[in-house]
C-alpha cells in the first residue's frame, strides 16, 4: 500500500448547515487547499441559477474544481472539497479516487437542525456575505429531500453546528 502523503477532506451536509464555514476553519487548521463551488458560481455566472438550473451550474463548477484539485494532489498537497456530497455514490467515488491516488480520505458530516438552518438562511440572505448563494425557504424545501446522510459504514466525523 502506498504511503499516504495527502488527504482529500470531503465536507458533507445540508444546505445552510455550515459546511463552508467549517471548510474555511479546516483550511486554516490544515493548510489544505479549499474548493467551494458556491463561490465559483457567484464569480463565473452573471445570474444565480434557478432551482431547476442549479445542479447543472453546481456540477460544472465541481468538475472544474476537481480538475485543479487533482493537480494539487499530484504535488502531495491536501485538498478540501466543499462539494456537499449529498449522495452516497458521490462520497464513494471520491473515497475510491483517494485510494487510487494514495491519499487518505476524511469525510465530515456537518449537521444542523432544520429550524436553525432556515433561520441561518434568512440571516445569510439579508447579509449576502461574500461567497454565499441566496437560498430561500422554497429552494431549501426543493433541494432538502434529495440529501442522503452518510451511513455509519462511511465513518464520517460528525460536526454539530448549532
Amino acid at each position: 500500500m502506498n504511503e499516504t502523503t495527502c488527504t482529500i477532506y470531503a465536507i458533507c451536509g445540508q444546505i445552510g448547515a455550515g459546511k463552508t464555514t467549517f471548510a474555511r476553519k479546516l483550511e486554516k487548521e490544515t493548510g489544505a487547499i479549499r474548493f467551494t463551488p458556491d463561490e465559483w458560481i457567484l464569480e463565473l455566472f452573471s445570474k444565480l441559477p434557478s432551482n431547476e438550473e442549479f445542479d447543472d451550474y453546481y456540477f460544472r463548477c465541481c468538475n472544474i474544481a476537481w480538475k485543479i484539485a487533482e493537480n494539487v494532489l499530484k504535488r502531495k498537497i491536501s485538498v478540501i472539497l466543499d462539494f456537499g456530497f449529498w449522495k452516497k455514490s458521490e462520497r464513494d467515488k471520491y473515497f475510491n479516487i483517494a485510494s487510487e491516488k494514495g491519499c487518505s480520505f476524511k469525510l465530515y458530516h456537518v449537521q444542523c437542525n432544520t429550524e436553525e438552518i432556515k433561520d441561518r438562511l434568512k440571516t445569510r440572505n439579508i447579509e449576502q456575505q461574500a461567497g454565499s448563494i441566496v437560498i430561500d425557504e422554497e429552494a431549501f424545501d426543493f433541494f432538502s429531500p434529495q440529501f442522503e446522510p452518510p451511513n455509519k459504514n462511511e465513518k464520517a466525523e460528525i460536526i454539530v453546528n448549532s
